[in-house]
């Protein structure tokens, strides 16, 4: 890989030699207000590849008093990861309980009952286990260290997400494989929008009803500050954004719904689209939420900020206010493209009262955007989530690390959490600070020495040989020229240090 990408490298400088100047990163028929500076800062505060094996991790999960966090995997025997954040410098792994590779376990949510999680299931084949799994890790049977699975419930067609009630012992329920709206228990009728689950007994959960719409909603999250349920509907009749009351949590009401039938489609990086719905969070201050959606291939998906009461619309009629791309977004024309550059799992954070959104991007890695004016979100900062990708297992299907599933926030310890299904968990300090902008030698030159090695230059590369934007060399749609003179200045900074 190393021949390959200095080759790439040199030949992409070639090119530049010959045709001259070339902008980097620019969002054609972005026709938002120019901006040229932003606020938010992701810092670095620890990093673990944790046991790595084979099949990439899952959505990662905090514990509300912030000492654990939970993650999952997609593929392979990974299981659950039980992480230790005691010491947010080292974040450790406490546990981890394996799955059979028949079984995903992508998601992963903690019960408000401390020592109880629980890992949903999803069949690979038909030998794969669909349903969920509710393990103890101190509660009674289990410990940290020892933990027990003590309970399941099943449903065949699998579950893809879920959330788990702040008080009360319910566990919302999606659906699993978009391509198949039935409903495997009852083959006539399509499925289920949401299920609800009573954990009373964690031995023996119990479904208690369904909820419409119906369809293949992918995710589902609780809003504790407002008794709501926010959902992704990703395919099907409905497509868009739900919220339900759940002031009675085993009976939640629909309240309204952002429909994107009749909406445009994607056609451009840079213009807004409204296409399979994915996830959706809502702000905990203000009356907005934030949609993101989810494209693999083409023009990749991005996110939406819906008006629920901050200015005309509300919950029953949400209005569209905003929209973004991801900082580096690019046509997914290649295999080796899959869902690189659409957007992931979000949460909006709240620094100094400025309002920012961390996300984990995929291809991206972590991001901040500065949400500060909600007409108008925009890309601010990244950390490319590769520390450690030279000793990852990694999935075998998604291309090359980066890819950051998720990102959550715990305001009890003040820090971001980001899970990269290649190199493992990532905690991060995030501020409201104004978004470093450098030159593309300094992000490169990562250790700041003068010169380029091996090692810098294959993080940049996979940058570099597809023409995207460096992170952080300046805000998205507007950065600096990528001159000649430059790039053959990083040439030879790199050629010094052979």
């Amino acid at each position: 890989m190393v021949e390959n990408t200095r080759r790439t490298f040199l030949q992409s400088a070639a090119a530049l030699a010959v045709c001259g100047v070339g902008a980097v990163g620019a969002q054609d028929g972005d026709e938002q207000d120019a901006v040229t500076s932003t606020s938010g800062v992701l810092e670095l505060e620890g990093h673990s590849l944790l046991s790595d094996p084979p099949g990439g991790y899952g959505e990662v999960e905090i514990r509300p008093d912030g000492q654990y966090a939970v993650i999952g995997s997609y593929l392979g025997e990974g299981g659950s990861f039980l992480v230790d954040l005691s010491d947010l410098s080292d974040p450790t792994e406490a546990h981890r309980v394996p799955s059979a590779e028949t079984t995903r376990n992508a998601d992963v949510k903690f019960d408000n009952r401390d020592g109880f999680y629980y890992r949903s299931q999803e069949p690979n084949h038909e030998e794969g286990m669909g349903g969920i799994e509710v393990i103890d890790y101190g509660f009674d049977a289990g410990s940290v260290a020892e933990p027990e699975i003590v309970g399941r419930l099943d449903r065949p067609s699998g579950v893809h997400n879920m959330d788990a009630h702040y008080s009360e012992p319910v566990l919302y329920l999606v659906n699993s494989d978009v391509s198949d709206l039935q409903d495997v228990e009852n083959p006539q009728t399509v499925s289920p929008g949401i299920t609800v689950v009573d954990v009373g007994d964690p031995a023996e959960p119990e479904r208690v009803t369904t909820v419409e719409p119906a369809g293949s909603n992918h995710d589902v999250v609780v809003d504790e500050n407002r008794d709501l349920l926010h959902s992704a509907y990703i395919f099907g009749e409905f497509v868009g954004y739900a919220a339900h009351d759940i002031s009675d949590p085993r009976d939640p009401e629909l309240v309204g719904t952002f429909d994107y039938k009749y909406r445009p489609n994607y056609a451009a990086v840079g213009e807004v689209g409204f296409e399979l719905c994915h996830y959706a969070r809502a702000d905990p201050r203000e009356d907005l939420v934030v949609v993101g959606d989810e494209r693999g291939t083409g023009v990749p998906g991005g996110k939406h900020v819906l008006d629920v009461g901050y200015e005309e619309g509300s919950f029953e009629d949400p209005v569209h206010m905003g929209f973004t791309h991801g900082p580096n977004a690019r046509d997914q024309a290649e295999d080796v493209d899959l869902f690189d550059w659409t957007t992931h799992n979000h949460q909006v954070v709240y620094k100094d009262d400025t309002r920012l959104l961390v996300d984990g991007g995929y291809h991206e890695g972590a991001v901040v955007y500065d949400l500060s004016d909600p007409t108008n979100p925009v890309p601010a900062h990244q950390h490319v989530t590769i520390d450690g990708v030279e000793d990852a297992n990694g999935p075998d299907w998604a291309g090359d690390a980066p890819m950051a599933w998720g990102a959550n926030y715990n305001e009890e310890r003040d820090f971001v959490a980001v899970s990269d299904m290649f190199t493992g968990i990532y905690v991060f300090r995030v501020s409201a600070d104004e978004s470093p902008v450098v030159s593309v030698e300094e992000q490169i030159d990562r250790d700041g020495d003068g010169q380029i090695d091996d090692t810098e230059l294959d993080r940049a590369m996979s940058y570099w040989e597809n023409g995207e934007t460096v992170p952080n060399t300046g805000v998205a749609g507007d950065n600096v020229e990528m001159t000649t003179e430059r790039f053959q200045r990083i040439i030879q900074l790199w050629q010094q240090g052979q």
